[in-house]
């Protein structure tokens, strides 16, 4: 009898330890992590301006990998000329897009962008021109876009639909900017 007590006991430890561990190794593959943003160029979107003062956000991977990827959302993604590098920008141009970036206003396919959020930065800076999306690839702006290393800058300009990890939801510090990363347009 105190064999089978003692079995039960260390069987049911286990338990209590493996379920939540794998439950953790689930949820961040499949579902969610958190990622550090050690740069500007979303900023104050998500509040990082620097690697001394960085921003920790919630990827929710789940929103692109069943739901559909939309214009206005911030997403975390491998970048297309540093491949292993995450990048963190907002989706301005969908497939068959013909987006063009003036100075001070964005257009897609014609007509310009009604960016709703006001953290989107109002002068575009110098990276100007008019860019056609491919099939299966996005087009992505920094809200910060006086300093944003985005679209504009890159040699492959797109970001294909593969390369995307997650849909960037919540900011999780600085402790004092706790919330939902805001869409920007309606």
């Amino acid at each position: 009898m105190r064999v089978n007590d003692t079995w039960r006991t260390l069987l049911r430890r286990v338990l209590v330890t493996l379920v939540p561990v794998l439950a953790v190794i689930f949820i961040r593959g499949y579902v969610a992590h958190a990622d550090v943003v050690p740069s500007g160029s979303m900023y104050p979107t998500i509040p990082a301006t620097s690697s001394r003062h960085f921003s920790v956000i919630v990827v929710n991977r789940l929103a692109t990998e069943i739901g559909h990827i939309h214009r206005g959302e911030v997403v975390v993604f491998w970048a297309p000329d540093h491949p292993k590098t995450l990048y963190v920008k907002r989706v301005i141009g969908m497939p068959g897009d013909t987006v063009t970036v003036t100075s001070h206003a964005v257009y897609i396919n014609g007509h310009k962008l009604n960016e709703s959020n006001p953290d989107i930065a109002r002068w575009n800076g110098t990276a100007l021109g008019t860019y056609h999306v491919p099939a299966g690839h996005y087009f992505m702006l920094g809200d910060n876009r006086p300093i944003s290393d985005d679209s504009r800058l890159w040699v492959h300009k797109y970001v294909a639909r593969s390369a995307i990890v997650g849909e960037a939801d919540f900011i999780l510090y600085p402790l004092n900017k706790i919330g939902p990363i805001a869409e920007s347009t309606h």
